[in-house]
């Protein structure tokens, strides 16, 4: 794998897309404001911003969904599931009501569907090499939140970018930028296939903008 510690020098300054609200479907405001508050600090850091989102997010995340819910993995999990928690169990059960059960030849169209969209990605992020966005598009919430019936749909909504991400096989770096309201802000900042290290970089930029976020007391 074309896979080095640093990769090609991308041009400078380098291009960021800024999305706020991955595929229109609602992010909360104490969400999109650490997002906007990460981007200006980038900024400041060098790199020139552009509130544009890659193609297809949506379906980035239903092919993920889709890859999820194959006989082969779910057949994979049953062996794991004695060894999972109780809680665990209760939020996969919930989870594939929701993901369905493709028949084989969807199960095979999801794979074509996911090189279809490593492709315009790729294409996308030659001329704005990372991507800025939410981790989770709702505020935090309380533990166990995931766990009431009809949850399951909802967390998986607000994750939309991370399992789109995740489906892709993009590298992805989490960074806390702050607290809004009392409660914590962090985004992702995206890369291209096997360049961790540009990710790494705008981290570090991040870090050094907003300072290490300690833990918050729980009590």
């Amino acid at each position: 794998m074309p896979a080095p510690l640093r990769g090609l020098e991308p041009a400078r300054p380098i291009r960021v897309a800024v999305v706020t609200d991955p595929a229109g479907q609602g992010t909360a405001r104490q969400v999109a404001d650490g997002v906007r508050k990460a981007a200006v600090a980038l900024a400041g850091a060098g790199y020139a911003m552009e509130e544009t989102e890659p193609p297809s997010i949506a379906a980035a995340a239903q092919a993920d969904l889709a890859m999820l819910s194959t006989a082969e993995f779910r057949a994979g999990l049953a062996m794991l599931s004695p060894l999972l928690p109780a809680n665990t169990q209760r939020f996969l059960s919930q989870f594939y009501e929701v993901a369905g059960d493709p028949d084989p030849v969807t199960a095979m169209q999801v794979f074509i569907t996911r090189h279809s969209l490593l492709r315009a990605w790729a294409e996308f992020q030659e001329t704005r090499p990372l991507i800025l966005a939410p981790i989770y598009a709702g505020i935090p919430f309380e533990v166990g939140t995931d766990l009431a019936d009809g949850a399951v749909a909802e967390t998986i909504r607000g994750m939309r970018m991370a399992i789109a991400v995740n489906a892709l096989g993009l590298p992805a770096a989490a960074v806390p930028v702050g607290t809004a309201d009392g409660l914590p802000q962090v985004v992702q900042v995206i890369g291209p296939r096997y360049r961790e290290d540009l990710c790494l970089d705008a981290a570090a930029a991040l870090e050094e903008a907003f300072g290490i976020i300690t833990p918050i007391d729980p009590a």
